[in-house]
């Protein structure tokens, strides 16, 4: 019994930039890690294309060595019809190949645009923030002109005004208090 192949990232499993497939470095690589079986059936079923593809080619080189026509014949359409087998593999492969590419090219695509989005409404949200913070300065700019001008009398007022509000808050929640 095999161990399942290890899990290989998707940056990993489809390489980017020009001539990127033609240098893969481990043929697992391409393999899906979704069905961790399906890579030992793909090897069996490879082993045993290439023994039928070894011993179709055996019989028809016997066939030709021992001027057997017919099992020359047999032995070489053998061969033919499993290179055709195994191109026909071939093509479905590539074609999947390809569907995955397109399929993973679109997600990249809405992955971008809604990246772009989110830098849109990032640079709106700072934009929003430093009007905000600007504002604020002004009010306290504002706050302290006039408190200047008033010798001090403003900021006493509203302090008094704050500890009034307090106790007034206090009485509230205790009055609830003693209600509940």
């Amino acid at each position: 019994m095999r161990e399942p192949e290890p899990t290989v990232e998707l940056h990993q499993r489809w390489p980017e930039g020009p001539g990127a497939w033609g240098e893969r470095r481990d043929p697992a690589v391409l393999r899906s890690d979704a069905r961790p079986g399906r890579a030992v059936r793909d090897s069996g079923s490879r082993l045993i294309v290439a023994i039928a593809a070894g011993l179709a080619f055996t019989v028809g080189l016997y066939g030709i060595a021992a001027n057997r026509d017919l099992v020359a014949a047999i032995g070489l359409c053998a061969v033919g019809l499993t290179a055709l087998a195994l191109k026909a593999a071939a093509g479905m492969r590539v074609q999947a190949l390809k569907r995955r590419c397109e399929m993973l090219g679109r997600a990249r695509a809405k992955s971008e645009r809604a990246r772009h989005d989110l830098e849109l409404e990032l640079a709106e949200l700072r934009r929003h923030n430093a009007e905000l913070e600007s504002r604020e300065a002004a009010v306290n700019d504002g706050f302290d002109w006039v408190d200047e001008q008033a010798s001090g009398r403003l900021r006493a007022l509203l302090d008094q005004a704050g500890l009034e509000l307090a106790d007034l808050t206090d009485m509230v929640l205790d009055d609830e208090e003693e209600e509940s």
